[in-house]
């Protein structure tokens, strides 16, 4: 991601909205982005020095130099550094400055008197040491980062694709200082949970009629004192946010005008580099899904369907079903197990105290039907429509 000094933004009365790259400035910065993505791939084997005078000399004069060392920090998140040789530096140079020690007083300007030069000097250490004269001067300060080498630039970008995830870098940045992020989510509640969770970002949810759920993450600026580390989770998280197809997001940013409003949607435009998940978890939960719709059974069939907040986590059961009637089941599948798992699974399950709750067990599991409490539906290779219709009946009359 960007740093705090290279996000752009403007801010517009009660509003804050990041410096977006538009479509009319796409096809100079393509250029620019083309160019540096060259550079990074010409600098291998050289240094970072290197690289950062060569990045200088293209920067010149530009008056836009937030736009092109942000692009130039995206890449050089994709390239590897390291030193030029695998060795101790720290020994190496406390060996050379003790072999130096001999030759004391070292002189730029020999004369009659004083006649230890450096290169002299090098040259002598060279024949006590199993390091070369050449070597030594270069390994002298290997360690240091700018001395560091760019071993691999493994660059998934395109021209195009840089300029996108720029973009979304200057949305991610105004997150760094979020005081409170409020989204209304309308599906694909498992995806967002999943981000939540791995960003460890601390949320209350809220059932809104026929609309789906709102979400209330409270942001760094209003926890801790230290923020910056909280932030970070906060953008982590934005990527995992765009996955998802219907939602809009309410973000209260701290800036040195006050607090300000920034709004996101689905129809955004900012692309995600996070990877979409799969529809299903399982071939079994997908045959049971196109199996169920098939026919009109009296009951609808929704894949992660809805959210149960159970205060410090989540439970979104992978199948509702909703009756025209009005009553509604969720099905969940337990397909394979660690014993840490099943345990987890299962006191998630209870805690949420679901009255209209089916469980599918996959009877391969070292389990049987006294290990729950809750009524099970045993299967092997698919799970059977006819005993889910079954309780559904039940339930339905």
């Amino acid at each position: 991601m960007l740093t705090g000094n290279l996000i752009r933004y403007r801010i517009y009365k009660d509003t804050v909205r990041p410096r977006y790259i538009t479509r009319q400035q796409a096809s100079g910065y393509l250029k620019v982005c083309r160019q540096l993505i060259d550079l990074f791939r010409t600098h291998q084997g050289k240094t970072r020095s290197e690289l950062y005078v060569s990045l200088q000399e293209i920067e010149g004069k530009r008056t836009d130099y937030n736009i092109f060392r942000g692009l130039a920090k995206l890449l050089e998140e994709k390239a590897e550094f390291c030193p030029i040789q695998d060795i101790d530096y720290p020994e190496l140079r406390q060996q050379i400055f003790l072999h130096a020690q001999k030759y004391y007083p070292i002189v730029l300007k020999p004369d009659l008197i004083h006649s230890a030069t450096r290169e002299k000097i090098l040259h002598y250490i060279a024949t006590e040491t199993d390091v070369s004269c050449e070597e030594m001067d270069s390994l002298f300060y290997g360690d240091l980062p700018e001395n560091h080498v760019l071993v691999s630039f493994e660059n998934g970008y395109s021209a195009e694709s840089l300029l996108k995830r720029y973009n979304l870098a200057l949305a991610q940045g105004l997150l760094y200082r979020a005081v409170r992020l409020k989204i209304l989510l309308s599906g694909d509640y498992r995806v967002v949970f999943q981000y939540i969770k791995l960003a460890r970002l601390i949320h209350w949810v809220k059932p809104i009629r026929q609309s789906g759920f709102e979400i209330v993450l409270n942001g760094s600026a209003s926890l801790f004192r230290n923020t910056q580390r909280y932030g970070i989770r906060m953008a982590n998280f934005l990527p995992g946010l765009l996955l998802a197809s219907d939602w809009s997001m309410e973000a209260d940013i701290e800036t040195d005008e006050g607090v300000k409003k920034f709004y996101l949607n689905s129809n955004c435009g900012l692309t995600s580099h996070y990877r979409s998940p799969a529809e299903f978890d399982s071939q079994i939960e997908k045959k049971f899904f196109e199996k169920f719709s098939r026919k009109n059974r009296g009951w609808s069939i929704e894949r992660e369907g809805t959210i149960i907040d159970l205060g410090d986590t989540v439970f979104i059961p992978d199948f509702v079903f909703r009756h025209a009637g009005g009553r509604t089941t969720f099905l969940e599948i337990v397909g394979f197990w660690t014993e840490e798992y099943l345990k987890k699974k299962m006191e998630k399950i209870r805690q949420a105290k679901c009255k209209n709750l089916m469980l599918a067990v996959n009877s391969q599991l070292n389990c049987s039907r006294q290990d729950f409490k809750e009524d099970v539906i045993f299967y092997r290779t698919g799970i059977p429509i006819g005993k889910v219709i079954e309780r559904l009946e039940k339930i339905k009359s």
